[in-house]
């Protein structure tokens, strides 16, 4: 790899965290990441810090990425749904994907996801520095839901998996990503969105100067709103985060496909 790695070396350091998770190898997947790292997933709950020091382990490295692994992936067989095709913008790579979770007993959930991989060099060579997993749980939480004895199974060995790895405040904190800026958050995005169409300035410097159309797959995760569209007929991606007291967009990044 060079010292400033190209659009391949981005896709193919975001595309292997995927296909290490298809087969399951952990070692592969741990690689991928930088030394120090935050993987958000879902976002809106409790981040997934590495490189600072593990209460749980007693030690500095990747121990909270491991047991990440151990909870939500190991157990799962996961599958991607490649819905657009991927962006890169900078050390940025954006997915627009459907991800289908197999759970034990035969219980799917499909989850319509953005995903942002923030990549950096860790002794000259591109790691994952950062994955942002915006999908909304309520939707998730209602697939697996339920009293047959197959969701019963499910619920029950997620839950006591996720309270050995992750402990109370982990487990209470995943169950608190469903509150997120919701239905309000995504009114005001829509309404940006509009503005700019429309013209207005304001709002078009908001969007980075993107007048973005076609606006779908919108999707509420913690303080963000995330959306598919387009930009000058070209697939894009909008990130935007709000203020959760007054549910006004603060913030806007727009992805889009060269």
């Amino acid at each position: 790899m060079s010292a400033n790695p190209s659009t391949d070396d981005l896709l193919a350091l975001a595309r292997c965290s995927p296909s290490a998770v298809a087969v399951h190898d952990k070692v592969a997947w741990l690689g991928l990441f930088a030394r120090q790292h935050i993987i958000e997933d879902p976002v809106g709950g409790r981040p997934v810090l590495g490189g600072l020091y593990d209460r749980k382990s007693g030690r500095r490295g990747g121990d909270p990425l491991a047991r990440f692994w151990d909870t939500f992936i190991a157990p799962n067989d996961i599958s991607f749904d490649i819905e657009h095709e991927d962006i890169v913008d900078g050390l940025h790579v954006v997915r627009d994907v459907t991800i289908e979770t197999r759970l034990s007993a035969g219980v799917v959930a499909r989850a319509p996801m953005h995903l942002l991989y923030e990549a950096t060099l860790d002794d000259g060579e591109p790691r994952i520095r950062r994955i942002a997993a915006h999908w909304e749980v309520t939707p998730m939480f209602a697939q697996v839901a339920g009293v047959s004895p197959e969701r019963l199974t499910v619920a029950g060995s997620m839950s006591a998996r996720m309270l050995r790895l992750q402990g109370l405040g982990g487990t209470l904190a995943f169950g608190k990503a469903a509150l997120s800026v919701g239905k309000k958050g995504k009114d005001a995005v829509r309404r940006l969105v509009d503005s700019a169409q429309c013209g207005d300035a304001t709002a078009l410097k908001m969007l980075g100067g993107n007048a973005i159309t076609d606006l779908t797959k919108v999707i509420a995760a913690g303080d963000a709103v995330t959306a598919t569209g387009t930009v000058d007929g070209a697939h894009a991606v909008l990130f935007a985060y709000l203020d959760r007291k007054t549910h006004t967009v603060s913030e806007c990044k727009v992805y889009r496909a060269a």
